[in-house]
């Protein structure tokens, strides 16, 4: 038994799992704040953007049919919906590259004979996770470009600010709150966790225990 490998079988695990529950959850959001008569106030939802879909108005959308859907209309995201797909895709490559990674660390684990792929094969998933998040880093700025395809007043409308995080004020006094969510982070967490796990299984995968 190769003990080394258990290290790596645990990283690649948690990889695997923090890629599987960003697809369940949002991976950013645009809040307002809501100003009570009492002088009371709190942030609520306008949207939250998952990769194929979108929440808001307590309703939950797929991206393809927001524009038919959303009542005011003011709403293009050719280029944002792009963008999606490809972040998605690189995480669902980033995922299968893990699950990849737990079946050969649980073969070298076992002493199983492989081509030291295993060594390299977390750079990959590396790669894709890191690819994920960064390419969904620039969905406000293609929002935008959708916006100007469109519409020549993109800076009142709250839901095309080229924020990924940040605030922005409109003309009725509205503040509104961006940000990334739990699903973003997730991948973000696991870009580092088989960044860590990578460096391990380039000195350590295969390694023969002493």
């Amino acid at each position: 038994m190769r003990k080394f490998s258990i290290i790596s079988l645990l990283v690649f695990m948690a990889v695997f799992a923090l890629i599987t529950v960003s697809y369940s959850k949002s991976w950013s959001h645009i809040n307002y704040l809501v100003e009570y008569t009492d002088g009371s106030s709190e942030w609520a939802a306008l949207a939250n953007w998952y990769p194929l879909k979108v929440e808001s108005g307590g309703e939950s959308v797929k991206l393809t049919d927001f524009e038919s859907k959303n009542p005011t209309s003011f709403v293009d995201l050719n280029n944002f919906i792009k963008l999606c797909n490809a972040s998605l895709a690189f995480a669902i490559l980033a995922w299968i590259g893990s699950l990849a990674m737990i079946v050969l660390s649980i073969a070298d684990i076992l002493e199983i004979k492989f081509p030291p792929i295993g060594k390299f094969l977390g750079w990959i998933v590396f790669l894709f996770s890191l690819l994920s998040f960064l390419i969904y880093l620039g969905t406000p700025a293609a929002k935008r470009k959708d916006c100007e395809n469109k519409f020549t007043n993109c800076d009142e409308l709250s839901i095309y600010q080229k924020k990924f995080i940040g605030t922005f004020t409109d003309d009725n006094g509205v503040e509104y709150k961006y940000g990334p969510s739990a699903g973003w982070n997730c991948i973000v967490i696991a870009c580092a966790v088989s960044l860590l796990g990578s460096v391990f299984n380039l000195f350590f995968f295969n390694h023969q225990d002493v």
